[in-house]
């Protein structure tokens, strides 16, 4: 059972019968005046998917159940729109990219390895990537203003309600080319750490969208990226959450001593989670996996 605690003040001011009270839980941010409470930022994601025929069927079935259900400010697409094993053409993309428009929520994406540096010639897969999914959201109408990075596009961020949102292109499996992925991951790296010192005074959490699984398998790959991103994270003191694909298990731990730091990896597949960033809570994160069901 969760354990929280409640304080009450009543106040009475001779015959003028005047009354004040007072409520707090511990899981509200001691720091957010009563005054000044802010919405929920509310969103879906999905990864991993579609993977041959039946995921097709399936995430189409998601989609539609989801446009008829969900209370989702937007959708995020956190890698790999195929396997491996399927070859990187044009008509892949196209199809990914047709099935993915049928949401009728704004929809973002994060390059996935199968799409990238698992096609046989990466730069081709990037290419395609970029005809079909770079700033996949103008698909929609966006109510919030996305910055982009200058040098790699397919990286963006905004702000809602207090919380920052960040994609970046970071993804697993193998290094295709060692300049090419250590000056990746710091471009990405840049990123995050240039919003986050920016907005620090801005913003009361951190959501970082990325594909691949940066703590399990080898690490060390990852260190180009990771380093700076836990420094920074340490440095803002504020809930972090790096949410990502990859696994297609569904995990969530705080794998670093920074302990403001959560990990979220989804199933992925045809089985979508709904999240709520509530940034007035000092546990800002609350996952809902049935939510479609």
């Amino acid at each position: 059972m969760k354990n929280n605690t409640y304080w009450f003040r009543f106040t009475i001011v001779s015959t003028s019968l005047l009354f004040s009270f007072s409520c707090s839980s511990d899981n509200k941010r001691a720091d957010q005046p009563v005054d000044k409470i802010i919405d929920p930022v509310v969103f879906t994601a999905i990864g991993d998917v579609p993977y041959g025929e039946w995921q097709r069927d399936s995430i189409k079935k998601v989609i539609a159940t989801h446009n008829t259900r969900a209370k989702s400010e937007f959708v995020i697409h956190v890698g790999d729109i195929k396997t491996g094993q399927t070859a990187c053409t044009d008509a892949v993309y196209k199809d990914a990219s047709e099935i993915l428009k049928a949401f009728n929520t704004p929809t973002f994406i994060v390059l996935g390895d199968n799409e990238y540096n698992d096609c046989t010639k990466p730069d081709e897969g990037l290419a395609l990537w970029n005809s079909y999914f770079l700033k996949f959201n103008t698909n929609w109408t966006f109510p919030h203003t996305i910055n982009y990075q200058s040098n790699r596009p397919e990286n963006f961020s905004w702000i809602q309600n207090k919380v920052l949102f960040l994609g970046i292109n970071i993804v697993g499996s193998s290094v295709h080319d060692e300049q090419e992925w250590k000056t990746r991951l710091t471009d990405d790296a840049n990123w995050v750490k240039q919003h986050i010192e920016t907005e620090k005074e801005n913003v009361n959490a951190v959501v970082v969208f990325g594909h691949a699984n940066i703590t399990e398998g080898d690490p060390t790959k990852f260190k180009p990226f990771t380093d700076v991103f836990r420094n920074t994270a340490a440095t803002f003191g504020k809930p972090v959450l790096y949410l990502h694909g990859d696994g297609h298990i569904w995990y969530t731990n705080k794998p670093w001593p920074e302990k403001n730091i959560i990990r979220v990896q989804i199933d992925g597949g045809h089985r979508a989670v709904e999240i709520t960033v509530n940034p007035n809570n000092k546990n800002p994160f609350s996952y809902n996996r049935t939510f479609l069901d």
